[in-house]
């Protein structure tokens, strides 16, 4: 069963939370909350269009899925996923950097200045309004078309996903607790249990009481 979050644990958390990576919330998940047994087995490989055997490329089943609310209110669906994409297995962060491309043209038409002067003469610049335009080429509008329509941000943007396969489908009370912890920025439990060696179990560039 592979379930997707939107971010990652401890974004837009307060500044006293511990911040697992993914190694850290795997780590909690199976080890010290116990809530759920991740799909380690290098074998099976998850992809959009269904669970295979990695070695010989054999489909076993249909994935399936749940996609959080915070996915959805996003505008991320299954759709947004392209064809072939890979989940793998175990858990997963995934981050996605997208970036329009915008060129100043002239108000009223969709010219360059250069473009307009080459074409109607020499005039003052103070007759003219130059606007950002969006350049609106065919990779973009291929990436904006996995959105839901209308949600897709037209300024620089990251997408941050948390995914992860478990082996049997998770009670609602467990769900809900992997969401804490992934969308909601809760703070892990145990704290004694994880590693204060920099990096083991949290980011880096976070801070660790341990105790």
């Amino acid at each position: 069963m592979l379930y997707i979050f939107a971010g990652f644990p401890g974004k837009g958390a307060g500044s006293g939370t511990q911040h697992l990576h993914a190694g850290g919330l795997q780590y909690a998940i199976e080890t010290v909350e116990e809530l759920a047994i991740i799909e380690h087995d290098p074998v099976i490989l998850y992809r959009k269009e269904g669970v295979f055997v990695n070695d010989t490329e054999e489909m076993l089943y249909p994935v399936e899925y749940r996609m959080s609310d915070q996915c959805l209110r996003e505008g991320i669906t299954w759709d947004w996923f392209t064809e072939g994409w890979r989940f793998g297995n175990g858990l997963s962060t995934h981050k996605t950097m997208a970036s329009p491309e915008f060129r100043l043209v002239v108000h009223g038409s969709d010219l360059t200045l250069d473009r307009f002067l080459a074409l109607h003469g020499p005039a003052s610049l103070a007759d003219f309004r130059l606007f950002r335009m969006h350049n609106r080429t065919e990779s973009w509008n291929s990436y904006e078309a996995r959105w839901l329509p209308g949600t897709c941000p037209q300024v620089n943007h990251l997408v941050h996903l948390t995914w992860l396969v478990a082996t049997h489908m998770l009670p609602e009370f467990v769900y809900e607790r992997v969401r804490d912890l992934v969308e909601r920025g809760a703070e892990p439990n145990g704290l004694r249990r994880y590693s204060k060696e920099p990096g083991k179990h949290f980011h880096t560039n976070r801070t660790y009481s341990g105790g």
